[in-house]
């Protein structure tokens, strides 16, 4: 049982996919860093940080990265039928707990990574502290204006970070759980995709639920409201993976 347990998660991480969605997030946060602003500290990290989440092009796409790690890779084990041999050795609940606890990871890896890179940068080539000179009034009525004189400028690095993490594992895991209820994997891939536009716009006025607004934090006024969010999120998404071998099971 360890032993499949250490192998899925090396597997999460040691696959093509994986490393190709990273590059690409990395790209695209680490370019609207380079190109938004002067890097010769002349201007507020913030302003940097608003080019990265907000002109960086990524916001749109941000599902479809982390469902390339592993979250397909069910399709694979069921065409093949090795997922027989998997539940020969152990129950699909089983089975179902660790491989969503490997796709998770991956997938909130693949962009958590990026994302503290990306916050670094800002601060390394920006002025952090509450935004003055030209940049000055530039938080107002935003929540990290709040974050950053009450806790810091760590605690918005760390909460986007966080964020970016919660928003990966549970991308992955939708995408892991098309590939469970259809076994396709083109399925798998874009029916994630599909799925968070949609709610990008069907929850526009809701944007404790939009799945874009708790990405960015911000726009929802709490981090940790947010975090809780993608939390149920990450809940429900099991619930239906579990559903779903449960089913791959009981049809042989």
């Amino acid at each position: 049982m360890d032993g499949f347990f250490l192998k899925d998660v090396k597997r999460s991480f040691l696959n093509l996919g994986f490393f190709i969605g990273m590059a690409v997030v990395a790209v695209l946060l680490l370019a609207a860093v380079v190109t938004g602003a002067p890097l010769n500290r002349t201007r507020s990290s913030y302003y940097i940080l608003t080019n990265v989440f907000a002109a960086s092009g990524f916001g749109p796409f941000a599902a479809v990265f982390p469902v390339l790690a592993y979250g397909t890779s069910f399709c694979e084990e069921y065409q093949s039928g090795y997922y027989r041999m998997i539940f020969a050795r152990m129950s699909p609940v089983r089975f179902g707990k660790i491989r969503i606890f490997t796709v998770a990871l991956s997938g909130g890896v693949m962009l958590a990574v990026p994302i503290a890179l990306s916050c670094a940068a800002a601060y390394i080539f920006g002025v952090p502290g509450v935004p003055q000179a030209s940049d000055q009034g530039l938080l107002d009525g935003n929540i990290m204006f709040t974050y950053i004189t009450k806790y810091g400028d760590w605690y918005v690095a760390v909460g986007k970070t966080v964020l970016g993490f919660l928003f990966g594992c549970v991308w992955a895991l939708v995408g892991f759980a098309f590939a469970v209820w259809t076994a396709n994997r083109y399925v798998a891939l874009i029916a994630p995709f599909v799925l968070y536009e949609s709610l990008w716009i069907a929850l526009d006025k809701m944007p404790y639920l939009n799945p874009i607004r708790l990405l960015r934090g911000e726009d929802v006024g709490s981090y940790p409201l947010a975090a809780g969010m993608e939390c149920i999120y990450l809940i429900v998404v099991s619930a239906v993976i579990l559903a779903g071998l449960m089913r791959r099971y009981r049809n042989g």
